[in-house]
């Protein structure tokens, strides 16, 4: 493990994970947590957790990102004391807001699944509640990360000050801009895991119809017989 991106969702994440692998990471991102690593997620999350949890878990992958990776971001940096770690925000808290709630509408799907699901974000808190919880995470990780360990990331900067805090040579590919538009359905629903899950939820509906029109017709039928 050598970077542990510490930001909130809908602050960039996609668009960062893009750039490590330019950078030749490999990153651990919602697809790892969401299947690799799900019931060890589940465990830390109901539970508790211990840095060998998360050594287990990441040692073999060059850096982690996403939720609910970034929750536990300061468990993660003592278990690999030797990794950067980088924090990107949105320039406007209400933008975050909005962009947070309107992914969590779009995808309510994979944000019902373990193990995101355990935080239950389809009751999320109200807005004030969500915006302080924006401010307090980056004030967590701006004072309790070591100076010289920490990048806080503009994307506007471009990839020099990210391939100096890195110590990597700059790559001659135009910056990437991931997740614009806030939906993960297009990009997520090819990953193998969310392929076989979109399979059985198909092959759900088609039983689920049968059994309903068969009720129907059996509902219509008593309903002759007694007329």
């Amino acid at each position: 493990m050598k970077v542990i991106v510490a930001s909130m969702s809908k602050c960039g994440t996609k668009t960062l994970h893009k750039c490590l692998e330019i950078l030749g990471y490999t990153v651990a991102d919602f697809d790892q947590h969401a299947f690799r690593d799900r019931d060890e997620w589940e465990k830390i999350l109901l539970y508790g957790s211990s840095s060998e949890q998360f050594y287990k878990m990441y040692r073999d992958v060059d850096a982690v990102c996403g939720a609910p990776a970034f929750y536990f971001w300061e468990e993660i940096a003592t278990a690999f004391p030797d990794a950067k770690v980088i924090l990107t925000t949105r320039n406007d808290e209400y933008a975050w807001l909005k962009s947070f709630r309107e992914q969590v509408r779009r995808d309510r799907v994979l944000y019902a699944c373990p193990p995101q699901g355990i935080f239950r974000w389809h009751y999320l808190p109200n807005d004030e509640i969500l915006r302080r919880r924006y401010r307090e995470h980056i004030a967590s990780v701006v004072s309790r990360c070591d100076d010289e360990r920490l990048l806080q990331f503009d994307f506007r900067d471009g990839w020099k000050p990210l391939c100096e805090f890195l110590g990597k040579p700059m790559p001659d590919q135009v910056f990437p801009h991931e997740n614009k538009k806030g939906g993960l359905v297009g990009s997520v629903w090819d990953l193998e895991g969310f392929s076989k899950m979109k399979r059985e939820l198909y092959v759900g509906v088609v039983v689920i119809s049968a059994i309903a029109s068969a009720c129907c017709v059996h509902l219509l039928n008593k309903i002759r017989m007694t007329g």
